[in-house]
């Protein structure tokens, strides 16, 4: 008989207030973008697969269909997917700054709703020791300027046999 295999979620990385890493994307401007600190997973043996999740809240009623996007960002300890550095900073003023990292997804707005938190989450294979999320607002509006709106998690799904 085969053995199962089950999926062992651990404990999520998180980029928030208060989380593991900070990005600060409060007030974050309309066609602006903000990346979040470095994570370092080392070099001993780790997950590959996780689960993502991003969430945001807009500040003023917000177009339908218009998008915030998710990107990743790699590098390897001396060399990065762009040139902005490895701490919670600004992206630049063009979405440029964004076409070497890993796109994962976009929070699409769904409704013009101020009060609720929108979100959107992936499944995602990471291999590179460094990375950091990174939000482009691509809304016509700038987002909340209340901290705890904003937030991304990264959860190691690794397999376990039983």
């Amino acid at each position: 008989m085969a053995n199962k295999v089950y999926q062992h979620d651990e404990t999520a990385i998180t980029w928030k207030s208060g989380g593991t890493y900070m990005i600060t994307c409060t007030s974050l401007g309309a066609a602006a973008g903000r990346q979040g600190a470095v994570h370092d997973f080392g070099t001993a043996a780790r997950c590959r697969r996780y689960v993502w999740r991003a969430w945001m809240k807009p500040t003023t009623t917000c177009v339908l269909g218009q998008m915030v996007t998710i990107y990743w960002k790699t590098g390897d300890g001396t060399v990065y997917d762009n040139d902005i550095g490895t701490t919670d900073t600004a992206t630049g003023l063009t979405v440029d700054k964004l076409r070497n990292l890993m796109v994962l997804g976009a929070i699409q707005i769904d409704h013009t709703n101020t009060a609720d938190v929108m979100a959107t989450s992936g499944e995602v294979e990471l291999s590179s020791r460094y990375g950091m999320p990174t939000f482009w607002n691509g809304t016509a509006n700038a987002l909340s300027g209340t901290v705890g709106d904003f937030g991304f998690s990264l959860t190691p799904v690794p397999d376990e046999v039983a």
